[in-house]
């Protein structure tokens, strides 16, 4: 679900028919094991060129897409049951990437140990592949499905980060943070980790750097200044004082 909907049996990719079966089967994974209205489906499954004006449309693609997953090779352990006016998908939820990174997302957010919790980001990341139903899904269902998981996606980075900010592994992280920066130009915490861990690294004149280029930016794009934890971040970094405190501050107010 994350990228492209993809069934994959015995590590083979599996055809599932049309993209409005992928939709329905995408749409159905995403609430695995809980029954979903037939109206809620038919809302969902349309669009401007394609609408659905009866829940005749729904059966038709329902019995596409239970005739797709018996071509692919479904061994029956996933289901697509109905009951009444519902519609739900049963199975173990770990079969689907999107629900192993929520899980293990969540379980990075309760952990206390730096080396643990850095583990298991690393891990949930690894599942991302693109956004969720990013090549069936319209516009309207990406905004009204998409975004949590889309801002679920940066607190997994900001987990990893943070963890490998705590275990000094800065050379590593200061690559990384490069390129998160550039993905989110606007993110104060990521812009504080990435100063924070270039003034770690030695190179206190491209921290300093980073900063006056992204005050650049906001007051430029968006007609506002630093925060005041970043104008303390780059104080400190003046003056060659430590800086940890100052950028978990950061961070803590980024995730309030």
């Amino acid at each position: 679900m994350l990228g492209r909907v993809e069934w994959t049996i015995d590590g083979r990719l599996r055809p599932i028919g049309r993209r409005r079966e992928r939709l329905l089967l995408g749409l159905l994974l995403l609430e695995m094991g809980r029954p979903l209205p037939m109206d809620r489906l038919i809302d969902l499954l349309s669009d401007e060129d394609e609408r659905p004006r009866s829940r005749a449309d729904l059966y038709v693609d329902v019995c596409r897409l239970r005739a797709s997953l018996r071509r692919g090779g479904c061994d029956g352990s996933v289901r697509l049951v109905r009951s009444g006016s519902t519609y739900a998908l049963t199975g173990d939820p770990q079969r689907v990437d999107l629900h192993r990174f929520t899980q293990l997302v969540d379980r990075a957010q309760r952990g206390t140990e730096p080396q643990e919790v850095s583990r298991l980001a690393s891990s949930a990341l690894a599942e991302w592949r693109g956004a969720v139903l990013e090549d069936v899904a319209s516009e309207r269902i990406r905004r009204g499905i998409g975004t949590a998981f889309d801002e679920l996606l940066i607190s997994a980075q900001l987990l990893r980060v943070s963890a490998e900010f705590k275990l000094r592994n800065y050379w590593s992280l200061a690559a990384d943070l490069a390129r998160l920066t550039e993905d989110y130009p606007e993110h104060e915490t990521l812009l504080a980790f990435r100063a924070a861990t270039l003034y770690e690294c030695g190179r206190r004149a491209d921290a300093l750097r980073v900063l006056s280029s992204a005050r650049a930016q906001m007051t430029t794009r968006l007609g506002l200044d630093l925060s005041r934890e970043l104008q303390d971040l780059r104080e400190a970094i003046l003056r060659g004082d430590p800086v940890d405190r100052r950028v978990f501050r950061c961070a803590a107010l980024g995730a309030a």
